[in-house]
């Protein structure tokens, strides 16, 4: 009885986290009142539009580390295990993806094709993209955690080599 209230606990705390994050994405001293022009338009940047965000701050660094609890949660086989848990996680991932795909484009960064090769693999390993069932087939778990690892790892070292360039 304690140990599954131990894990809904920690449940709890990681969504409160996502949800915290979740809704810090758009600040209103970082927006303009356009819905065109909102977060980082860099066609709004590059004029200089008052109230356009104009920081080229980073979106998954703030994500990366809820991600990583949970691959460490799932690799010590504390996986999240009912529908509700599962799809909390689809959605983190795919905010990490897309945050990732966006910070490539807002640094300059082009792809080859690998990034996005991973990035769609990693989601494929949960059912794909939002509105699509969630899924995990548990014997590629160990793959899974591996692929992730593999895209935040790249995702860094890409950030990095174009903080070095500038």
């Amino acid at each position: 009885m304690e140990a599954g209230g131990v894990h809904m606990k920690q449940t709890l705390l990681l969504l409160t986290a996502v949800f915290c994050a979740a809704c810090s994405r758009e600040r209103a001293g970082n927006t303009s009142a356009s819905a065109y022009t909102s977060d980082s338009d860099s066609s709004a940047k590059a004029a200089g539009v008052e109230g356009t965000n104009s920081a080229s701050e980073l979106e998954a660094p703030r994500l990366i580390p809820a991600v990583q609890n949970q691959l460490n949660l799932m690799a010590a086989g504390r996986e999240p295990t009912d529908p509700e848990n599962l799809t909390a996680y689809k959605n983190l991932a795919g905010d990490v993806v897309n945050a990732m795909a966006a910070d490539f484009n807002r640094a300059g960064l082009s792809d080859s094709g690998s990034f996005k090769a991973l990035r769609d693999s990693v989601m494929d390993d949960l059912g794909g993209g939002a509105g699509m069932e969630s899924k995990r087939d548990r014997s590629k778990l160990n793959e899974h955690i591996a692929r992730m690892r593999r895209l935040i790892s790249r995702y860094q070292q890409a950030m990095r080599s174009a903080g070095d360039r500038q």
